[in-house]
């Protein structure tokens, strides 16, 4: 059990001009070397597996302490590149943009688990609150992948109406392995199975 369920995509495209987001991820992928293996990092933030489940662990409160929740930045780079369980929230129902800024010497590819998102703006270099002047919030394309060009950003908003725990990626299978990842916590008190099925009787709960 990783997430509540996915869904279809829409198809397309939106006009966004209504929207004003609650959260922005500013996420930078690059590489670091730590305890003297090279990785892949978001933020400086390379992720490092837990034995338990996230979602499992989620569910029975995080008492073990699998995670700690929003303990690396989302709009900086930590200033040590270090390995760490990266989960950030997102808030249930709202908006977040999401920026892909790409420090590495290949094109680069995110993909966000349990939603499609609007393509709202790409651009040179680093991004800046100002680069929302670019931004093509009349009709963005859906998708739930997006390309970042080398050296360059790329923005997208996503409406987080799915509760879950969702991966948030490089598509590349290198760099997905050696840590450019992390979790967003998108949660719903309301315990209604519609909006997401509890476990299973048998779940095995080792680990």
């Amino acid at each position: 059990m990783t997430a509540g369920a996915a869904r279809p995509n829409p198809q397309g495209t939106f006009n966004v001009s209504h929207v004003t987001p609650n959260q922005t991820f500013v996420l930078h992928g690059s590489t670091a070397e730590i305890d003297g293996a090279p990785r892949y990092t978001v933020n400086n933030v390379s992720y490092h597996t837990p034995e338990t489940p996230l979602k499992l662990a989620d569910y029975f409160g995080n008492t073990s302490g699998v995670y700690q929740l929003d303990s690396y930045p989302v709009k900086s780079v930590n200033p040590v590149a270090e390995s760490g369980v990266f989960v950030a929230t997102g808030i249930h129902k709202g908006w977040i943009e999401l920026v892909f800024m790409n420090g590495l010497d290949v094109m680069d590819s995110w993909h966000l688990d349990g939603f499609g998102f609007y393509v709202v703006g790409f651009g040179d270099g680093g991004w800046t609150p100002s680069s929302r002047s670019t931004y093509n919030i009349d009709d963005p394309v859906v998708r739930s992948t997006v390309q970042v060009y080398p050296g360059k950003w790329t923005a997208v908003y996503a409406y987080l109406d799915n509760p879950g725990m969702w991966n948030l990626r490089s598509q590349h299978s290198k760099h997905w392995y050696l840590g450019q990842e992390l979790y967003v916590r998108v949660f719903d008190a309301d315990p209604n199975p519609a909006k997401e099925r509890p476990p299973p009787e048998n779940l095995l709960l080792c680990g």
